[in-house]
C-alpha cells in the first residue's frame, strides 16, 4: 500500500481527454527561461481561484508566484517571516516543515494543537489567544490538514482574520495544498486569502489534489505585495524560473471545466477509501479506532494493544512492514514534535486516500491478519 498523499495522478493523454480543444504542448514553444515569476497564464488562473468579488478580493497575476512544488512555497514563505528573536504559532500536527523550518532558522514555536473532541477534531481559540505574543509575526494553518483531514471550518477561519486584525505585525499563513478535496463540510470553507485579509498568504501546488506532482508546479499567492517581493527576491537564490512545459501543464489542468473534471474524479477516489477504511475499523473496533477525515488525500486510524493501551507506532509501522509490506506512516514520529512524546498522537497511523481499490482492500485485509498475529 503506498503511503503517499497524491490522489489520481494522472497522465497527459487524460488530461487532454478533459479538454480536448486545448493544446497541452505547442511544439513551436521556444524553450526560453520565461517570465520569472512565472507564466502570466498560470498565476491568471491561480489569481482567479483565489479572488471573491463578494468578499471584495480581486487578486491578479502580480499577487502570485509559481514555485517548483509546494515544499519551496512553504520554504520560502517560511524564511520571509522569521528569524531568531521572532515567534510563530503553528497548528499541530501537520506537515513539519511548517514548524521546523522557522525553529531552525531561531524563531521560537509554539504548536496550536488540535484535540479529540465528540464531534471530531477540536481547535481551541482561546488556547490560540493566549499563545499570542507582542513578537508574534505569523500563525500558520493547514487547511485541510494532513495528517487528520480535519478541516478548519468557515466560522474558525473568520474568527483568525479577526483575531490577526487587532495584531498588526501578525501574518496569516495557509498551506492549502489539499485543498479543494473536502468530503464532508457542506458548503466548504472558503480559501484564507478569500476572507480579504490583507496580511495574509497561501501556498498550494499541482501535486495533492489534482494529482499532478510529476509537472512540480507550486505557488504562493498573496494580497500582500511587499511580502511577495521579499518572497521572490529570496527565490532568486533558488529557482531562476520554473519549466515553461511544466506551467502549460498546469494552465490546462486549473482551466476552470477541467479542474472540475479532475476533482470529481478524485473526490470519488477519496469517497471510495473512506468507506472502505470505515468498514474495517468497524470489524476491527475492539483494536481499531479512527475520526474520519473531512477533507485532505489521507486518513489516520489509531491502533490498540490487546490489553486496551495504544501501541507504539514506530515498532508497529516497521513490523508492520517487514512482515506485510504494507506501508504506514507513523504520525507522532512523522508529524510530531522534534522532542516526541506526544500522548494524543500515540499508535496513530496515516493511510493514503488515493490508493487503488483492490490494493486497499488487500492490505488492509494484511492489517487485519497482522492485528491477529500477536506480538510484533
Amino acid at each position: 500500500m503506498a503511503i503517499g498523499s497524491v490522489i489520481g495522478a494522472i497522465s497527459l493523454s487524460e488530461l487532454q481527454q478533459y479538454a480536448p480543444d486545448q493544446k497541452i504542448i505547442n511544439p513551436d514553444r521556444t524553450l526560453e527561461y520565461g517570465n520569472l515569476q512565472g507564466s502570466l497564464e498560470l498565476r491568471e488562473r491561480i489569481a482567479a481561484m483565489y479572488s471573491s468579488p463578494e468578499s471584495g478580493v480581486t487578486l491578479s497575476a502580480e499577487n502570485v508566484i509559481i514555485t517548483p512544488g509546494s515544499t519551496q512555497a512553504n520554504y520560502l514563505v517560511l524564511s520571509a517571516l522569521a528569524g531568531p528573536g521572532d515567534h510563530i504559532i503553528c497548528q499541530y500536527p501537520t506537515y513539519s516543515q511548517l514548524f521546523l523550518v522557522p525553529k531552525y532558522q531561531g524563531a521560537e514555536i509554539s504548536l496550536w494543537k488540535l484535540k479529540r473532541g465528540p464531534n471530531g477534531w477540536e481547535a481551541g481559540l482561546d488556547e490560540l489567544k493566549a499563545m499570542i505574543k507582542p513578537n508574534t509575526k505569523a500563525i500558520i494553518i493547514n487547511n485541510p490538514n494532513n495528517p487528520t483531514g480535519a478541516v478548519l471550518s468557515s466560522s474558525i477561519l473568520s474568527s483568525l482574520v479577526s483575531l490577526a486584525a487587532r495584531h498588526p505585525s501578525l501574518t496569516l499563513i495557509s498551506d492549502e495544498v489539499f485543498r479543494p478535496l473536502f468530503h464532508f463540510p457542506t458548503p466548504p470553507p472558503p480559501s484564507l486569502l478569500s476572507l480579504n485579509h490583507p496580511r495574509s498568504a497561501v501556498t498550494s501546488s499541482m501535486s495533492k489534489a489534482y494529482g499532478l506532482p510529476g509537472i512540480r508546479i507550486g505557488w504562493v499567492a498573496s494580497p500582500d505585495l511587499a511580502f511577495l517581493k521579499r518572497i521572490s527576491m529570496a527565490r532568486l537564490y533558488t529557482t531562476l524560473s520554473v519549466s515553461q512545459l511544466d506551467q502549460a501543464v498546469a494552465a490546462v489542468a486549473l482551466i476552470p471545466s477541467v479542474t472540475e473534471k479532475i476533482m470529481e474524479k478524485n473526490l470519488a477516489i477519496c469517497r471510495r477509501s473512506i468507506e472502505i477504511i470505515g468498514e474495517f475499523v468497524e470489524r476491527n473496533r475492539e483494536r481499531v479506532e479512527w475520526i474520519p477525515p473531512q477533507g485532505a488525500g489521507v486518513a489516520i486510524v489509531r491502533f490498540k494493544e490487546r490489553d486496551g493501551g495504544y501501541v507504539d507506532d514506530v515498532r508497529f509501522a516497521a513490523a508492520l512492514v517487514e512482515r506485510t509490506g504494507v506501508g504506514v506512516v507513523p504520525v507522532e514520529y512523522a508529524f510530531g514534535e522534534p522532542e516526541g512524546g506526544d500522548e494524543e498522537f500515540k499508535g496513530v497511523m496515516r493511510i493514503a486516500l488515493g490508493v487503488e481499490e483492490g490494493v486497499l482492500r488487500g492490505a488492509l485485509g494484511e492489517v487485519e491478519g497482522f492485528l491477529e498475529g500477536g506480538e510484533w
